[in-house]
């Protein structure tokens, strides 16, 4: 019997090394996620200055990272003065907690599930892996 127990044994070590469990809070109330690392997040909103919209994509894996931005060059510039690519930047970039705010609005999508915020801010933690 011991025998037997080995292979799932091996199955749950293999399913918890690829589930990641992420806590989004909003003003509406928190929502524990899992989520596999090849999932991809994404926030998206208008840039109150330009009026262009803004997409920030990423995933999670041991962190949340590849992030990447879309948007026209002006509202590029606007976030780096023109001083440096912005895409490099964020490649760069390494969070386990992100926090986004909008009085205008902003939604984020983290695998199938959709977030929205209005006057409002949505924080998304990643509790496991540690």
């Amino acid at each position: 019997m011991k025998r037997a127990l080995f292979p799932w044994g091996l199955l749950a070590l293999g399913v918890l090394l690829l589930v990641r469990l992420v806590l989004v809070e909003t003003d509406q109330g928190r929502r524990l996620l899992l989520l596999l690392p090849w999932s991809r997040g994404e926030v998206a909103f208008v840039n109150s200055v330009t009026g262009r919209p803004v997409r920030l994509s990423f995933y999670p894996l041991w962190d949340f990272r590849g992030f990447r931005a879309l948007t026209d060059p002006e509202t590029e510039a606007y976030y780096t003065g023109g001083e440096y690519p912005w895409n490099e930047a964020l490649a760069r970039e390494r969070r386990r907690d992100l926090l986004y705010c909008s009085e205008v609005g902003l939604s984020l999508a983290l695998g199938p599930w959709r977030f929205r915020a209005e006057g409002g801010c949505l924080r998304v933690r990643l509790l496991f892996p540690p």
